[in-house]
């Protein structure tokens, strides 16, 4: 089990100890399956050092095995929670993103204006907006308005299942206007230097450069990176295939000669793998995929590291630059969008906010000064 996470040395040895040691005291029976508190309270009277990495490695090597429970009965504020996030997965279709946030929002609701013991009729209308007055200031304005359309959600499917006795859905969302945002592309001379920046010589940086090559040259987001398989990529008909994190459908991308010959260096230097295996993977052990979070961050890292005046971007201003590159070449917003992805234009148009050298071009010249 350490082993295949990567681990070297003498670490293997000293986690396979540990894990013994807590098993036997705790008296559990081999192949056994088991909740995730029971886990918790298992390690929880062994010193923190080093205890905490067994715990991690055993709890997914369960988890993979579905061998890992979640735990019993939620808490009584959360439990209509649960129901109605089901729902919207179920019947709705919501994206995982979309209930991943969900759930985010409204266990911060929640957590903020019922005890544990509690429920959600008593739930009132002072509660919600307080909690609306503390969040306003803390949060940004599209990021607050999409908290009020979550909770609103949550408080209607809360009365009309009988949970609440009188209707506390019935308020107005916050004013949020389109493009209200100063376009977020990079210019494509800072995204080639930044490029240019990361050290290849090092497995990290082989792996780091790949990927935001993608994300700059196809527009890909950082789930989509992180989700790419050794099976994604088309080798005879220099294709990749994506599997949109949004909309659930599978791109097909040509890929250029300079992009083929950089992911067949990667992986020759990386080893090969599985067909099922991801593509770009962690580094260091313990080993397993990377996350649309942990993609990030390597973007952030490279832009600090890089001295380019891009401190303040984001990875999807890589995306923000790809569509921005291909509309100031001439490309029609259809193509754009089927290129993004995208399955309508209002979609793409986020993209679009401002191209500065077209708007220029947009400009009346200036009459001379006539004098009398």
């Amino acid at each position: 089990m350490v082993a295949a996470t990567g681990h070297k040395g003498r670490k293997p040895e000293r986690h396979t100890r540990r894990l013994q040691l807590v098993l036997a005291k705790a008296a559990l029976p081999s192949n056994f399956t088991i909740e995730l508190d029971a886990l918790r309270a298992a390690f929880a009277g062994w010193p923190h050092e080093g205890y905490v990495g067994t715990y991690r490695l055993f709890a997914g090597y369960l988890r993979d095995r579905g061998r890992l429970r979640p735990s019993g009965p939620c808490e009584p504020r959360f439990a209509l929670k649960e129901q109605h996030l089901r729902r919207l997965v179920e019947l709705r279709g919501i994206a995982p993103g979309t209930a991943i946030y969900d759930n985010w929002a409204l266990t911060d609701f929640l957590s903020r204006v019922l005890q544990p013991d509690e429920t959600p009729a008593s739930l009132t209308r002072q509660k919600v907006d307080e909690f609306f007055r503390q969040r306003g200031p803390q949060l940004a304005r599209r990021t607050f308005r999409h908290t009020v359309q979550v909770v609103r959600r949550y408080l209607r499917y809360a009365f009309d299942s009988g949970a609440l006795s009188q209707p506390l859905h019935e308020f107005e969302l916050p004013r949020a206007f389109a493009f209200e945002q100063p376009p977020r592309a990079l210019p494509p001379e800072l995204v080639q230097r930044l490029l240019a920046s990361i050290d290849r010589q090092t497995r990290t940086g082989r792996r780091d450069h790949a990927m935001l090559h993608l994300m700059a040259g196809y527009g890909l987001r950082p789930g989509e990176v992180a989700s790419l398989k050794h099976s994604s990529i088309d080798w005879a008909a220099g294709a990749l295939r994506v599997e949109q994190s949004k909309t659930r459908s599978i791109l097909v991308l040509p890929l250029t000669s300079k992009t083929i010959a950089l992911l067949r260096e990667y992986v020759d230097a990386a080893g090969p793998g599985r067909s099922d295996q991801v593509l770009f993977g962690v580094v260091n052990a313990p080993l397993g995929p990377m996350s649309a979070c942990a993609v990030s961050v390597r973007f952030k890292l490279h832009a600090r590291r890089s001295g380019l005046p891009i401190a303040d971007a984001s990875a999807y201003s890589l995306r923000h630059s790809f569509a921005m590159r291909l509309l100031g070449a001439g490309v029609s917003m259809k193509l754009i969008g089927d290129l993004m992805g995208h399955r309508s234009l209002s979609s793409t148009s986020a993209y679009l906010r401002v191209h500065i050298d077209m708007l220029r071009e947009m400009a009346l010249d200036v009459p001379s000064r006539v004098t009398p």
